[in-house]
Formats: structure tokens, sequence, C-alpha cells
């Protein structure tokens, strides 16, 4: 019989063997997932690649006070920025200009609770005193400025003139409305010594935080004149500044006439 003819009692056919066929199929799988999986890493990355990236909290503040300042100034460009306490501060410029923008200045804002900011001040320099004026406390300058909490204390100090204990004086040698009167230097230094005893005195009765200076607030003064005594009554508000930042309003009024009379007040009481 040839043996070519030749079938298996069971039916079955003969298959050929081909040495390395089942490895070849094997490797040829192998192959395939591997490519398969590389497809899927390389569109996954060019699918996070081409993703927008977050917006760092420093972008978004930038922005927001870019926003603000150019309500003000249009072309205005704000670099620099600190964001503390509710409260930014940051430098600002203006190309185009010809004047002190073009060189820079800094510019504070109140940071609202959406996010965005307003412009509040503008100018070249602003120190402790003018800041707490804004409304913002020295604890809170310190975080703006990248100092420590006594260095603001000791900047505050110098601004206000405070030195050796002894109280400073601001403001005083302004001119006041109505009419920018001022106050003459003999009467200058008798306020200022009833001031300054006024304020020790407080200062022993309680254990509040200690006042460094007194500043003269240029509005909401007056003077009258009595047309029968010849006596005149100066109004005056001002603001003590403690070591500590508090700043409070006060009125204070002096009196001076005919045969060397004065009379010195502090907000009613006589001092």
């Amino acid at each position: 019989m040839n043996s070519d003819m030749y079938l298996q009692n069971n039916n079955q056919a003969y298959i050929p063997y081909t040495p390395g066929g089942y490895n070849k199929s094997n490797l040829k799988k192998i192959i395939l997932i591997v490519a398969g999986l590389f497809l899927i890493i390389t569109l996954i990355t060019i699918f996070l690649v081409a993703q927008p990236k977050p917006e760092s909290q420093q972008s978004k503040y930038l922005k927001s006070a870019t926003i603000a300042a150019r309500k003000n100034n249009p072309n205005a460009v704000v670099t620099n920025i600190n964001v503390a306490g509710g409260f930014a501060i940051a430098s600002v410029n203006d190309p185009t200009s010809q004047s002190q923008l073009n060189a820079g200045n800094t510019i504070i804002f109140k940071v609202n609770k959406d996010g965005s900011m307003t412009q509040i001040a503008v100018g070249s320099y602003f120190g402790p005193l003018n800041l707490l004026q804004l409304g913002i406390p020295l604890a809170t300058q310190a975080q703006l400025l990248k100092i420590n909490i006594g260095q603001a204390k000791q900047n505050l100090a110098s601004q206000c003139g405070y030195s050796n204990g002894e109280i400073g004086f601001l403001g005083f040698n302004g001119s006041f409305n109505p009419g920018e009167w001022q106050i003459n230097s003999a009467a200058l230094i008798s306020l200022e010594q009833k001031l300054s005893n006024a304020i020790a005195n407080q200062a022993s009765n309680t254990k509040s935080d200690m006042v460094i200076c007194v500043n003269a607030i240029q509005k909401n003064s007056s003077y009258t004149t009595d047309n029968t005594t010849y006596i005149s009554t100066f109004k005056i508000q001002v603001q003590f500044i403690t070591s500590n930042g508090i700043l409070t309003t006060h009125n204070i009024t002096f009196a001076i006439g005919p045969n060397y009379y004065s009379n010195y007040t502090l907000d009613g009481q006589t001092i």
C-alpha cells in the first residue's frame, strides 16, 4: 500500500511538522501585543501633552492684578506680586509713559472673595504707617514684604519718629483747612508736651499697647475766634499708632488767647 495514501484508523489527517513553528507563532503574538501597548501609550502621551496645563495660583494672582490695574491704566504691566491676608502688593509700570510710571511704581490691591482684585493705591513708596491707613495690619505687611514681624515693627517706629521712648509727632507742621492755617512753634511745643503727658498717664493706668506716635490728619480740622475774648480755638483730628500697629482716631483742641492764655483737650478732656 502506498504510504502517501495512508490514513490513521482514527480518521485524523497527517499534519507535517515544521521546526520552530510554535515559537514563531508566539513571537508574532508578543510583537503584536508590544506594538499595541506602545501605540496606546503613545496616544495617551499625545493626549496628555495636548491638554492645557493647570494655571498656577501665582499666575492667577498676576492675571487678576493686571485686570484691576488696567482699569486705571490700560497699558499697565504688573510684576512681582505678593498676596497675603486679603491684600496684594506688586510692581507696576507703563512702557508707553514718559513719567514715573515708565520706571515703575508700587501698587496695592484688595483681594476680593471671588479672586478678583481692586486697586486701592499706587505710588512710589508705601511705609508701614501708610499701609496701616489702608487697612493692612502689621502682620500682613510683614507677609507681603517678606520680612519678620520684628522688622515690620522697627520700620513702623522709624517712620513714626519714635526713639528712646520719645513719642513721634507727624503732620503737625502742615497746613490745615479751612484757610490753610498752621500751628506756630510755641503752641506746637506745648501741644506735643501735653499730648505726651496725657498718653504716658493713660499707659500707666492700663496694660494696653504702647503709643509710639501721633499723626495729625489734614482733614476734619477747624478753628473759631471769639470776638469778645479774642481766644482762638483750633480743632485737629489725630491718629494714635501703637508699636503693634493698632491705629485709633482722636480729637484734640487747643485754645490760645491774650495774656498767655492756653487750653488743651483730648477727646473732650482737659490735658
